[in-house]
């Protein structure tokens, strides 16, 4: 099948800015390469990685000049496969992780190649699919590859309640890990179906004096230095970030002077067989997904200025398009 030179409908950028940068336009829809596939979107969500791109910061990472359409985690429907493609076929509804170089997901339609892809769990909704990726594989490698996390071992995870941490607090429990999560105490309830060993409320006890020792301290949000929680690390301990920020790099040269303390920073790699992985827990029930707010496309500035507070728990979702099995349940 060859497609059509068509246009699609997208949310898109031409400066950096505010939410109120983003303009609804009519843009060409990609064509897939021999190792791609062409993707109908039917939910985009929102990490926070995207409001930071969106205001210029990070910029080596998209890799596409303007304009640019942002949005890393998607669901939708296999339109059209590359020559070179294997394992997936038109028709299969799949969920994943763009490579921004393609071009993102607040669109109608998206290319990537056959990492970026695993098929959606059948049991597991367009929205719940949609919201798993990027903070699923963040999470997931930062714990089970960075960390090298195992069973018996702690781990603080500081911003249990977000995206990327009340992912880390399921996994790091499937990994039969000790966790202590940090979280605002209006979270609480929340986080307890999780099932954390400890839940720490920042608002009330400073975490920096918690009367414990972890073997890894994992800093989703990015405002704990491992300077100064290097004192609640065990030795051979290891801090994690998801923040590439120079003072992290200024840190890692201080390594061996720390007593065997580690510090580690993590990009998430594409992985059709971490996002495998990861619907297979979902399928389960050994991984759920919380949906915060829903939007549609028309929406996103107000969705991004949403995510941007900072207090969103679990995922945000943009609503693109709906798939005819969802409609009929």
């Amino acid at each position: 099948m060859v497609t059509k030179k068509v246009n699609m409908k997208a949310a898109v950028i031409r400066k950096w800015g505010n939410a109120e940068v983003f303009k609804i336009e009519e843009v060409s829809q990609p064509t897939p390469g021999p190792d791609q596939v062409l993707v109908k979107i039917f939910a985009c969500s929102i990490n926070p990685v995207d409001w930071k791109h969106r205001k210029g910061k990070h910029q080596y990472l998209l890799g596409a000049p303007f304009p640019i359409i942002l949005g890393y985690d998607i669901c939708g429907e296999v339109i059209e496969a590359g020559s070179e493609i294997k394992h997936l076929n038109e028709g299969d509804i799949v969920f994943g992780d763009l490579d921004n170089k393609y071009g993102g997901g607040l669109a109608e339609y998206a290319l990537g190649t056959e990492q970026c892809f695993a098929l959606k769990p059948t049991n597991v909704s367009i929205e719940q699919s949609a919201a798993v990726s990027l903070a699923g594989l963040t999470a997931l490698q930062a714990l089970r590859d960075k960390a090298q996390l195992f069973k018996n071992q702690t781990v603080v995870i500081n911003g249990a309640s977000g995206g990327v941490g009340h992912m880390a607090v399921q996994i790091a429990k499937i990994l039969q890990a000790k966790v202590i999560a940090v979280a605002s105490g209006k979270n609480t309830s929340f986080l307890e179906q999780f099932s954390p060993d400890d839940i720490v409320d920042y608002t009330q006890q400073d975490i920096l004096k918690i009367p414990f020792k972890a073997d890894v301290f994992f800093d989703v949000i990015g405002n704990y230095s491992f300077l100064k929680t290097r004192h609640l690390l065990k030795p051979h301990g290891t801090y994690i970030s998801t923040l590439p920020r120079p003072k992290i790099l200024f840190h890692k040269l201080l390594q061996p002077f720390t007593r065997g303390k580690k510090v580690k920073t993590l990009l998430r790699k594409h992985s059709s067989s971490d996002l495998a992985l990861l619907g297979k827990w979902m399928e389960t029930g050994k991984l759920r997904i919380h949906i915060d707010r829903s939007f549609p496309l028309d929406k996103i500035a107000e969705a991004h200025a949403h995510s941007e507070l900072g207090r969103t728990v679990g995922k945000s979702i943009i609503v693109i398009a709906t798939h005819e099995k969802e409609t009929k349940k």
